[in-house]
């Protein structure tokens, strides 16, 4: 083993599921600046805009919410709660380098740099305040159709035949870019969803169609994304959208009886979903080399299937997977059976973790091991009342996909003051009592504020799952501290 201090990290991608994942930039209150080009981590589409002020001058001593834990005899995890990157794995003579920062110190050889970097160490003068930025993504949830093939007993959805126009899905679009333009939004992140989009794929086409016309119109960068259960994806439709890079997230919920039992057909309990999604992926898809993001939502009646959904997407497939947990609603207000059991899940989680570490895949997955938590640094758990819009199939406004029965407006006119002043309050991880001193308040920023607020009354406190966060998210960093040795070629 080499004697030079090394750091190994890298950025998560972003994943595709049914939320609108933070992407509000951090930045530190006070101006930084680097003595070297090489060090800065500034990144235009990371959940942290940082840097600090590495003045030669300073004083700088290891940041205090450090989370750290042995990987093996020569490496080191550690994870500063500001980082932009994510966790770092050290080794040994890093380590120990970093170990000599437990008192306060100047800066002298390059690996304290990339410490400061990587906010492992902090200016021993100024205390580093977080401010939230500007997102750069206006997230809207396009709702094509209330109609759906399958029949899921936690669906928010009332099922209905009703869908889109074209009209008011034009309308739609028109309204979305101009208010990306109206509040210098870089980028436009469109979510084709239902009920079932599929339905109406020729919608979708002409709807997608549009946006691009529209994107190329205002230099606005257009990404879709569309949310299907793949039990009737076309093989034309899957090469449309591989000819138009539109993504696609499939939900999977068990393999076998058990995704049968939890996405069944609508009147026709006895068709294999399981089957028909298998069929859609491997014959479908991946001879087009479109790789969906695979979501499972998380219940008491599948929590023991995790490690089987884990080993046949990321494993086996390769393909990128979300773990969700269920979340209560009106529509699945008689089924207890699907309420969470804190051990039950947290058992099914680890078994699936387990999984994941035995054949340790190489792709990034951090992101998705855990619900609501990402590896960026963010204040607010997904985009409500900042980013993020959800309009119903009549045009209407709403805050959550959610809360797709409760809109806040009748139309489009000033859709971000109508979702920012709503009923729904999507604070800040730093205003939940529970969270301010948490080292993980930065990578869950309190869970789902639904969630929150159906079982507490309370905006402002943490989330009832707190403690199968505390307890699963250490194990999950783990994991990628040994996917980062084994894509360097350090782990034996």
């Amino acid at each position: 083993m080499s004697n030079t201090p090394l750091i190994l990290t890298e950025r998560q991608p972003p994943k595709d599921d049914d939320c609108a994942c933070p992407d509000t930039p951090f930045i530190t209150a006070t101006k930084l600046a680097t003595t070297s080009e090489n060090n800065d981590c500034a990144c235009a589409n990371a959940a942290m805009n940082n840097s600090q002020e590495l003045n030669i001058e300073n004083r700088f001593a290891q940041a205090s919410d450090t989370f750290t834990l042995p990987l093996s005899n020569e490496f080191w995890l550690a994870c500063s709660q500001q980082t932009v990157y994510g966790p770092c794995v050290l080794n040994n003579s890093a380590w120990e380098r970093w170990q000599t920062f437990a008192k306060p110190k100047i800066l002298r050889e390059k690996i304290d740099y990339e410490f400061a970097d990587h906010h492992l160490i902090q200016s021993h003068n100024d205390k580093i305040h977080l401010l939230d930025g500007e997102p750069e993504t206006l997230i809207a949830w396009l709702h094509i159709s209330n109609a759906c093939s399958l029949e899921c007993p936690y669906c928010y959805v009332r099922k209905s035949s009703e869908r889109m126009s074209e009209e008011t899905s034009f309308q739609a679009i028109t309204d979305i870019f101009r208010t990306a333009c109206q509040h210098n939004f870089k980028k436009v992140k469109l979510k084709y969803a239902g009920g079932e989009a599929t339905l109406h794929f020729q919608l979708v086409r002409k709807l997608h169609a549009f946006a691009v016309h529209l994107s190329n119109k205002t230099n606005i960068t257009l990404d879709a994304v569309l949310l299907s259960n793949g039990v009737h994806i076309k093989q034309q439709d899957a090469e449309w959208m591989q000819a138009n890079d539109v993504k696609l997230m499939i939900s999977l919920d068990g393999i076998g009886e058990v995704h049968n039992r939890l996405r069944p057909l609508r009147n026709h309990t006895n068709f294999d979903t399981f089957r028909a999604v298998e069929n859609t992926i491997d014959n479908i898809l991946l001879p087009l080399d479109i790789k969906p993001n695979i979501t499972m939502t998380v219940t008491a009646l599948n929590a023991n299937s995790a490690a089987d959904v884990a080993k046949w997407a990321l494993i086996d497939r390769d393909l990128p997977t979300n773990f969700n947990f269920y979340r209560q609603n009106p529509n699945a207000a008689t089924r207890s059976d699907l309420n969470l059991e804190e051990e039950a899940l947290i058992e099914g989680m680890l078994a699936a973790y387990a999984v994941i570490e035995k054949y340790l895949p190489e792709r990034p997955f951090l992101n998705g091991l855990l619900d609501r938590v990402q590896t960026n640094a963010h204040t607010h758990t997904c985009g409500v009342g900042q980013n993020y819009m959800v309009i119903t199939h009549t045009g209407k406004l709403a805050q959550c996909h959610m809360h797709l029965d409760h809109p806040v407006s009748q139309n489009l006119n000033d859709p971000l003051l109508n979702i920012s002043t709503g009923p729904l309050h999507n604070l800040s991880v730093d205003q939940k009592a529970g969270c301010k001193d948490c080292t993980f308040r930065y990578r869950c920023s309190g869970g789902c504020p639904l969630e929150t607020y159906r079982a507490t009354g309370r905006w402002d406190i943490q989330s009832p799952n707190c403690n199968i966060y505390k307890r699963l998210y250490p194990e999950a960093l783990r994991l990628e501290g040994l996917r980062l040795l084994k894509v360097n070629g350090y782990l034996q």
